[in-house]
């Protein structure tokens, strides 16, 4: 990626966290001075750099937050509650709905006018075998569809709500906000997701069922991120990134002959998957989404 953001200070909210950190490096790369906005710094210590700072700040403190964006020109709000079962909805909106309106408030409160939200293809109301795009509708209360199998409607819920909120809140506030939607997401350092398959790749033997799962490398989607921000095109606009779609079947024997794993992969052939078109991601970002063997090439040799 070959976007400059060369003397430009970015905040990054959940900046150690898994994509957080790739956040980082990106935004690093391109030449930003960064301020990670956590609330737990030492947490960044193995990140700290003469282009890496941080500042301690709470998504239920408003005030915090505006301190952390001082004299920073960009935002990019990416801590939120993740996946987590036993979270309530009331839980997953207090940080994912309620947390947004605070971080774009803050923005407003530190004269930071340049926002990028990192919401989620989480969003989207999923139907199988329809391509999803920016045009397909966003979820607006509890709804049935494949999406379900592997993620949390609550989750996916608090954060269209939080996305639809952030856009009301740009208006009102003038803010320049571009929105990118990830997911799933997998990588070095993720313990969810590659985690998971990490597991099915190790066992002796596993059954899956033969599905097409989309996935997007926490780097692709971190330099989507910094080009978004260097890109003026990208203000206003909302992004897919869903990645490209593979045989879960296939995922899993690729990891386990990379990690060197006896496991016999069983697939139970099924129809259909869920596809994202990320050609607008691709247009204006430039992004150009890694291999499957190169993006489980770095899960295997930086699992934590």
């Amino acid at each position: 990626m070959n976007d400059s953001l060369q003397g430009k200070i970015v905040a990054v909210t959940g900046a150690t966290g898994f994509l957080g950190s790739h956040i980082v490096e990106s935004l690093s790369a391109a030449g930003a001075q960064i301020v990670g906005v956590v609330r737990t710094p030492e947490k960044g210590a193995w990140m700290l750099s003469e282009q890496v700072q941080f500042r301690k700040a709470d998504l239920r403190d408003q005030a915090s937050m505006e301190a952390a964006f001082e004299g920073c020109d960009a935002v990019v709000a990416n801590a939120a509650l993740a996946i987590r079962g036993r979270a309530s909805l009331a839980e997953f909106k207090e940080a994912n709905v309620d947390g947004v309106e605070r971080t774009l408030r803050a923005c407003k409160a530190a004269g930071v006018s340049r926002v990028v939200l990192v919401s989620s293809v989480g969003v989207y109301q999923v139907k199988m075998g329809v391509p999803i795009d920016e045009n397909t509708p966003l979820r607006t209360g509890f709804r049935l569809d494949p999406s379900l199998l592997t993620t949390n409607w609550r989750y996916a819920l608090s954060k269209s709500l939080g996305e639809q909120l952030a856009w009301e809140l740009a208006e009102t506030l003038d803010l320049q906000l571009t929105s990118i939607r990830p997911g799933p997401v997998y990588g070095a350092r993720d313990k969810k997701f590659s985690a998971r398959l990490r597991g099915l790749a190790t066992r002796s033997w596993t059954l899956l069922p033969g599905v097409r799962v989309p996935m997007v490398h926490a780097r692709d989607v971190a330099d989507a991120i910094s080009a978004a921000l260097a890109r003026e095109v990208s203000i206003g606009t909302a992004y897919t990134l869903g990645g490209n779609a593979h045989d879960l079947a296939k995922v899993v024997r690729t990891l386990a002959s990379l990690l060197g794993s006896a496991c016999r992969v069983l697939r139970v052939p099924l129809p259909g998957g869920v596809v994202f078109n990320d050609s607008l991601a691709i247009r204006d970002l430039g992004i150009q989404h890694r291999s499957l063997e190169q993006g489980l090439q770095e899960v295997v040799e930086f699992p934590q």
